[in-house]
C-alpha cells in the first residue's frame, strides 16, 4: 500500500475513534457544480466567474464547499452524507459587505448561504477547512477561491429600422409605406455583463395583423395575437436554439446580444372588398401564461435559485408595427355639366 493511503487509512481511523459522524452535512446536489481555483490562483476553469444577478434586497446564493476526505469519510451518498462532527469552515469576502449564513466561521456544516447586495460588484469569496481542538486546530492555509461577479439585470428592446423609404411614425418602434412589402426584419436586443456562452434569454414573440381606417382607428383584426415564437425557461433562445422564425440569427458580442428574424411579407389585408390599411405588430412579452411581460435570462433564473420564485424584467420597448397602406384609388372627376344652362 502506498504510503498516502496508508496515512490517509490512520487518519479516517483516528477520527471515528475521536469524533462521530452524527453531523449532517450538505448533499451537494445534482443542479450544483464544482468550480475550480480560480485562474488568477493557479487553475483554469471554463466559469472561473459565479455571475449572480443583483435584485432588491440582496441576492442569496448558497454554497457547498468540499470536506476533506481524510477527516470526512462518510461524506458520500454511501455514508449519507455526514460531516465529522467539530469542524469548522472559515467563509470570508473581500468586499466584506456579504452576509453569510449561518455566521462565518461555520462549524459542522460545509454549505453557507451568501446574501449579496443590491449593487453591481465583484467579490473573492474564500473558504478555509480548519480541524477542532482535537486535531489541533489545523486550518487550510490555501484557501479555496471563488470569483463572483453580481451584475445588473438583464436589460432588452425590439426595434426596427425599415430604412429611408419608410414614413416614421415613432422612430426605432413604427413606421408606415406605401403599398405591399416584402417581409422585414425585427431586432430583439439585450444587454447583461455575461459571456457570450453564458448568455440565454427566456420570452415570446407575438404578431396580430389588423385593418385599420383611415384614421387609425381597427376595423377589423384579420388576426388576432398570436405567439409565432416562444422561448420557455427550460429552452431558452442562445447558441444552438434561435427558433423556427425566417432568417432567425442570434449574434452574441458582449455584453450586447441580438436576436433577428424576418416578419411575414407585408400584405394588404382585403377589407369590404378592396385591399385596405392593414397594420402589422409585433410583440415580445414574457413566455407562458402570466400576465407579466418580461424576460428571463440564464443567470438571473439561477439567482433565484435560493428563493424559489423566478423574476420577470420588462422590455424597455416591446411592441414595434408596420403599417402598409393602399394607394388611393382616384374616382370621377365632378364638373358643372355643359348642359347646366341648355
Amino acid at each position: 500500500m502506498r504510503k498516502i493511503n496508508v496515512l490517509r487509512a490512520v487518519l479516517s481511523v483516528a477520527a471515528a475513534m475521536l469524533l462521530t459522524f452524527t453531523a449532517f452535512g450538505q448533499v451537494p446536489e445534482a443542479d450544483y457544480s464544482v468550480f475550480n481555483t480560480d485562474v488568477a490562483n493557479g487553475a483554469t476553469h471554463v466559469d472561473s466567474t459565479d455571475y449572480v444577478t443583483r435584485k432588491a434586497g440582496g441576492t442569496i446564493m448558497g454554497y457547498f464547499a468540499v470536506p476533506d476526505p481524510v477527516y470526512h469519510p462518510n461524506y458520500n451518498a454511501g455514508g449519507n452524507w455526514q460531516i465529522t462532527n467539530g469542524f469548522i469552515w472559515n467563509w470570508t469576502s473581500a468586499p466584506a459587505t456579504v452576509t453569510f449564513n449561518p455566521v462565518a466561521p461555520v462549524t459542522d456544516t460545509n454549505y453557507v448561504e451568501i446574501q449579496y447586495p443590491d449593487v453591481a460588484a465583484t467579490y473573492a469569496i474564500t473558504v478555509a477547512e480548519q480541524t477542532p481542538a482535537a486535531f489541533g486546530g489545523c486550518v487550510d492555509a490555501t484557501p479555496t477561491y471563488l470569483r463572483v461577479s453580481v451584475i445588473d439585470p438583464p436589460a432588452g428592446t425590439a426595434s426596427i429600422n425599415p430604412g429611408a423609404t419608410w414614413q416614421t411614425i415613432t422612430a426605432n418602434s413604427a413606421y408606415q409605406i406605401c403599398n405591399a412589402q416584402a417581409a422585414q426584419t425585427v431586432t430583439v436586443a439585450f444587454n447583461e455583463a455575461v459571456p457570450n456562452h453564458l448568455a440565454a434569454y427566456a420570452f415570446q414573440i407575438t404578431e396580430t395583423i389588423e385593418v385599420l381606417s383611415g384614421t387609425g382607428t381597427v376595423l377589423s383584426t384579420s388576426q388576432a395575437e398570436t405567439v409565432i415564437q416562444d422561448f420557455p425557461l427550460n429552452s431558452k433562445l442562445k447558441a444552438g436554439n434561435i427558433g423556427g422564425l425566417p432568417s432567425a440569427a442570434f449574434v452574441r458580442a458582449t455584453p450586447a446580444f441580438t436576436y433577428t428574424f424576418l416578419t411575414d411579407a407585408l400584405a394588404l389585408v382585403t377589407y369590404s372588398g378592396n385591399p385596405s390599411r392593414t397594420r402589422y405588430t409585433y410583440r415580445v412579452t414574457r413566455t407562458g401564461d402570466a400576465a407579466q411581460n418580461g424576460l428571463v435570462s440564464n443567470i438571473s433564473q439561477k439567482s433565484d435559485y435560493i428563493s424559489g420564485t423566478v423574476n420577470y424584467y420588462n422590455f424597455t420597448n416591446q411592441t414595434v408595427s408596420f403599417i402598409v397602406n393602399p394607394a388611393p384609388a382616384t374616382g370621377p372627376i365632378y364638373y358643372v355639366p355643359n348642359n347646366f344652362n341648355y
